[in-house]
């Protein structure tokens, strides 16, 4: 597809990784703060939840807000099941009510949600329907979570296809900015069963993240993010300052601003 054909300038693309995803939230806030806004986003778990906040027309620090104060268990609750320890009834009415918004089409961005199809054993990309149960099968973690069945199908964590979905959309748009907030560093030592199973979730998606991260025009990868875990509710302000000044120090790189300049002027003369 040319380059002229493409029926969007700009493209984000936000990864899963838990709680680490409040670093799309300073990532949205520096492109707020610079006058750089998305033209269609597309995200996996914790970058579906980031994602159909701000295409709900949400700003960064309401999403901030949101989650402010907020315990896991005010999202999660734990049950007894044969596919999962643990459902999100909690995030489903917290979400629903947040955005005020029932299907992908009511949204003010276009926004594209990737799942797992457990059943055929496939990524999904999501674009239509009803969008809160869409995005909350992106988030299932499968063993944490139950899978999120949609019209007999059963869904979970788009992270074990696809964690960083750049591909749905790398066709559709001229520039695509990648947030990857799921690296895997070195760990000295193995702290409990909840560390095990977090790293060995990370070590099945990493394989599937050189693809999409080669697609992007620019990359943000905040630097100390892997010191915090997938289920850190308690340091929401650290893990969004880590992704908004990542943003800045990558937005005020020389080329990158002058290709994100030349997009605000060719949306101006749009």
């Amino acid at each position: 597809m040319e380059d002229n054909q493409r029926p969007f300038k700009l493209g984000l693309a936000l990864s899963g990784g838990g709680a680490r995803g409040f670093a799309h939230l300073g990532v949205y806030k520096a492109m707020q703060e610079l006058g750089i806004k998305p033209d269609i986003i597309s995200g996996t778990s914790a970058g579906a939840i980031a994602g159909v906040i701000f295409a709900s027309g949400h700003s960064a620090e309401e999403g901030i807000d949101f989650f402010k104060g907020k315990k896991v268990l005010d999202f999660a609750r734990p049950l007894v099941s044969k596919t999962g320890i643990m459902h999100m009834t909690g995030l489903e009415k917290k979400l629903s009510d947040f955005i005020r918004v029932k299907t992908f089409e009511d949204l003010q961005i276009p926004l594209v949600v990737t799942a797992t199809n457990m059943n055929l054993g496939i990524p999904t990309h999501f674009n239509t329907g009803e969008v809160v149960p869409r995005v909350l099968a992106s988030c299932a973690i499968p063993i944490v979570f139950v899978p999120v069945t949609i019209n007999h199908h059963q869904y979970s964590d788009g992270g074990v296809f696809m964690n960083l979905p750049v591909r749905p959309i790398r066709d559709l748009c001229d520039v695509v900015i990648g947030v990857h907030i799921d690296p895997l560093e070195p760990s000295n030592h193995i702290r409990s069963m909840v560390h095990l199973a977090e790293r060995s979730f990370h070590m099945g998606i990493l394989s599937n993240m050189n693809i999409d991260t080669r697609l992007c025009d620019i990359v943000i990868v905040p630097k100390h993010i892997s010191r915090y875990s997938m289920f850190d509710l308690n340091n929401i302000d650290k893990i969004v300052d880590e992704g908004y000044r990542q943003a800045m120090v990558v937005f005020s790189r020389p080329k990158i601003l002058k290709k994100l300049n030349q997009l605000k002027v060719e949306n101006e003369k749009g």
